[in-house]
């Protein structure tokens, strides 16, 4: 069946974001985050400014192109998640799955400026990071209250997504020293998967009963 001329405007709005995304992360890690300017990555990128500011309203959103994928798949872990799974084993599949960015690890690693490498010590983009670490913390406490029938103001969907996204991150980054550090890619996903375990049986003898039910 042929795609709609609404798909295909969807595929086309689509590639034109990956393409500028693509666009100044390749110069961002050649010649450093400040140094390039959105006229610049317009330029290489063959669109408009205003083309790039309409896919991104910031630079610094140029970075973190993915945040929209990581919140998805977080939320999803949350709101989809088959019945009779608890939001902890969720999130542990979750983070089980974070041995498929191996190889992607791998690639950046070979780069001067690898993405971690462009965020340290760069105030707007560590800001930037912030930023994205709590809005996913937002919107996952918002949808944990939402199935806990939580009161306004309680604080445990908020402490409970906060140490979700904790525990997701501290074990991405030591999946990602443990690519640095070299070794066979079974050897570090048997070591990931051993974290994992040991981290969400730790989290299941306090949080393993939230939400109720």
């Amino acid at each position: 069946m042929p795609m709609s001329a609404g798909g295909l405007r969807e595929l086309k709005k689509n590639r034109t974001r990956q393409l500028i995304a693509d666009t100044a992360n390749a110069l961002f890690r050649a010649r450093g985050f400040d140094e390039v300017t959105v006229d610049e990555i317009a330029a290489a990128a063959q669109v408009s400014k205003k083309t790039v500011f309409n896919h991104f309203p910031t630079k610094e959103d140029l970075v973190f192109y993915r945040a929209e994928n990581r919140e998805a798949m977080s939320l999803a872990a949350v709101t989809d998640r088959p019945a009779g799974v608890s939001i902890l084993d969720s999130f542990r599949a979750l983070c089980l799955a974070q041995t498929r960015f191996v190889a992607g690890m791998r690639r950046d690693l070979v780069h001067p400026r690898s993405f971690f490498d462009l965020v340290s010590g760069n105030p707007s983009l560590e800001r930037k990071m912030h930023e994205v670490n709590e809005r996913i913390t937002r919107v996952l406490a918002d949808a944990l209250a939402a199935e806990a029938g939580a009161e306004p103001g309680d604080p445990l969907p908020r402490i409970v997504a906060s140490t979700l996204v904790g525990a997701q991150r501290a074990l991405y980054r030591r999946l990602r020293q443990r690519v640095r550090e070299g070794g066979p890619d079974e050897e570090i996903e048997r070591a990931h998967r051993a974290d994992v375990e040991r981290v969400f049986d730790l989290l299941g003898k306090g949080l393993g009963g939230y939400p109720p039910g």
